[in-house]
């Protein structure tokens, strides 16, 4: 079968940056000829793009794998990320498995099925991990010709898609298990990643989204976080700049100055993970932060930013915790001008050190407590969302369904869904929508225009 032809379909398991990362290297093999395969039909080659922060991340992966190849048997099967950077010999005895890429190669991931060509059996490179600053390929659209015989560039609606500005992670938090799967911190080049920023302007891209594992240490080359947003912000283009997650020890400072700038594409929108809210459990955790501190930095966002949402991430079941540290954890969130939290059930994962502490709770204990919080998180949410009704906000919509209904997002990140069809295509448009009442997780709203 000549290149030219052959299907490939990515699978992308975990994080934002993993599906940035694949987005990226679905342009790279595009590029190289090969056709993204949809929902139906033989796919020559499937890639695999894998999570490993908990061990049923790791059995979800391997399920993935075992299903595809069951399904496509005469298919390759690529296999990429931080699972198979930890556990890269055992993924490549799966059947169909062809290639296994580590972190440190995955974006190399076309030149390795070049050579793989060459070779019969698999191949299995799992390198460890470079110091210093990286750079990303900065891949255009496909273009393909068309029936007379001209390039054309492939239209693909974007509205709002991240930047990837770092990688790795320093602080070895003892539950987590990214600084293996994908070393130390590393930042981008920052020539590299406005080289992709400016592309991403050209391709109509309204909303650049700033991600990494750890964000709020960039440095590189004299160049911080706070330097990247006020160079997207200069760019012709993007009309919003938003941080993803970001830990609380690292907000630089100036950023809460940008959000009440109103001249500023930077969206008064912060997601500061607090894992617990005893100091306790803190420690064992070895979080770089105390209660009191956390709590400090969401008032001073709160008190600065007006209609600044702030969300941030939990853990429940950190071996050791007791009721009372619970309760401490979840009357925090419940103090605090939170609007939203993401639950994460502790999982003990091989190779951490919180797998090797006393006194692991039981499961159905930490189900009945990310449930608690989980209910709490979804009355906060609606209580945030019930105070736009009748309130205009600015609404940059992302997608319209067959049945004609549109949605986007405010800047501060709630979804709003419109009430009614106009028969209008709003997609990658900004404009003023009425909030008139609640729905679950979104609210409703009619356009002012």
């Amino acid at each position: 079968m000549k290149q030219e032809t052959k299907l490939a379909k990515f699978e992308t398991l975990g994080c934002r940056l993993n599906h940035t990362e694949t987005e990226i290297l679905q342009r790279s093999l595009e590029q190289q000829g090969y056709r993204l395969a949809g929902d139906e039909g033989e796919v020559d080659l499937f890639v695999v793009n894998t999570c490993t922060v908990t061990e049923q991340g790791d059995a979800k992966n391997r399920q993935l794998i075992r299903s595809l190849h069951r399904r496509h048997p005469q298919a390759s099967i690529a296999v990429i990320g931080c699972y198979a950077q930890m556990d890269g010999n055992r993924i490549s005895k799966m059947p169909g498995v062809r290639l296994v890429l580590g972190n440190q190669e995955k974006m190399n991931l076309s030149e390795h099925l070049i050579l793989l060509e060459k070779y019969e059996g698999n191949r299995v490179i799992t390198p460890s991990f470079q110091r210093g600053s990286f750079e990303t390929p900065v891949i255009p659209k496909a273009s393909r010709e068309d029936n007379r015989g001209k390039q054309k560039v492939i239209k693909e609606f974007r509205t709002r898609t991240s930047l990837k500005i770092q990688d790795g992670c320093d602080f070895m938090c003892s539950f987590c298990i990214i600084p293996f799967a994908r070393g130390r911190s590393r930042y981008r080049n920052h020539e590299n990643l406005m080289k992709e920023a400016k592309l991403l302007c050209d391709e109509d891209v309204k909303e650049i989204v700033l991600t990494g594992v750890n964000i709020g240490t960039y440095q590189e080359n004299g160049k911080n976080l706070l330097d990247i947003i006020d160079a997207l912000h200069r760019l012709e283009g993007p009309e919003r700049i938003r941080i993803s997650s970001i830990e609380p020890s690292t907000v630089p400072e100036g950023i809460l100055e940008r959000m009440t700038d109103s001249q500023h594409k930077l969206v008064p929108f912060l997601h500061l993970p607090v894992q617990s809210g005893s100091d306790t459990i803190l420690q064992k955790m070895k979080r770089r932060y105390s209660v009191k501190e956390y709590a400090h930095e969401v008032h001073q966002a709160w008190k600065k930013v007006e209609d600044i949402c702030i969300g941030t991430d939990v853990m429940v079941g950190f071996p050791g915790e007791t009721e009372a540290q619970f309760l401490q954890t979840q009357n925090l969130l419940q103090d605090l001008p939170i609007h939203y939290f993401h639950v994460f059930p502790y999982s003990s994962r091989p190779g951490t050190p919180a797998q090797r502490l006393e006194d692991q709770l039981d499961p159905n204990q930490i189900r009945e407590r990310a449930a608690k919080l989980r209910n709490l998180s979804r009355k906060k949410r609606r209580h945030a969302h019930r105070k736009l009704i009748g309130t205009t906000q600015q609404v940059l919509f992302e997608s319209r369904k067959t049945d004609g209904s549109q949605s986007g997002y405010t800047a501060n990140y709630t979804r709003v869904t419109l009430r009614e069809d106009s028969g209008k295509d709003h997609c990658n448009q900004m404009i003023p929508v009425q909030i008139t009442h609640l729905g679950e997780g979104l609210v409703y709203g009619s356009p002012t225009l």
